[in-house]
């Protein structure tokens, strides 16, 4: 089965969770290496999910859900389905573990989180706390990438039905070799948007002398 995922937005709203407590992707890293044999192209992710209702971990497990890979120009480049019966909810709200054949994507609750996401935790103690967030790492081999890889890189996991959580590595490095070319990429900076250029004016016509 095969879910269509739009990447419209970052850290977007699951339709089965209020705005308040939507679910947000932290990506430390995305790495894929694209190769010149058939399926034998890889992608990995590693990161944190925060998921303050539980919601979205429920959602995963009951229903399953799509991994995706998407280049700098938000074309799809690998796209990876799993379904509920691939899923397993861990007890006692733990997380939750899917495989595939060739891709595996689990998702433990963990106390150890990203600085920046524990200074929030500190400012907001009542509406957030580490105990919401969830280790992500996911390794999808045997793939055969659709579209060229650009950077940055773009993960996101969706529902059927629901947008997409999804996040942008933007600090890339790239290595080509005669068989294959790998992406390293890290949070980074979003790079500076450029002003529009100015439409020149013309110049008033002089009136025709009497």
């Amino acid at each position: 089965m095969r879910r269509a995922l739009s990447l419209v937005a970052l850290g977007v709203t699951l339709a089965l969770t209020a705005a308040e407590t939507a679910p947000t992707l932290i990506l430390t890293s995305i790495k894929a290496v694209d190769t010149t044999r058939a399926n034998k192209d890889q992608w990995s992710v590693k990161g944190y999910l925060n998921d303050p209702d539980g919601n979205a971990i429920l959602a995963f497990g009951d229903t399953g859900l799509t991994a995706l890979l998407a280049n700098g120009n938000e074309d799809t480049v690998s796209e990876t389905d799993f379904d509920a019966d691939d899923c397993r909810l861990l007890n006692n709200d733990k997380g939750v573990i899917c495989k595939v054949t060739g891709a595996r994507l689990s998702l433990k609750r963990t106390k150890r989180v990203p600085k920046d996401a524990m200074l929030e935790v500190q400012r907001n103690r009542n509406t957030t706390t580490a105990s919401s967030y969830y280790r992500v790492s996911g390794v999808f081999r045997r793939q055969e990438f659709e579209n060229t890889l650009s950077s940055p890189l773009i993960a996101a996991f969706g529902i059927e039905g629901a947008d997409e959580i999804s996040d942008i590595n933007y600090k890339c490095t790239e290595k080509v070799g005669t068989r294959a070319t790998k992406f390293l990429c890290t949070p980074g900076t979003a790079p500076p948007t450029a002003a529009p250029t100015a439409t020149p004016t013309a110049a008033p016509t002089a009136a025709p002398s009497v």
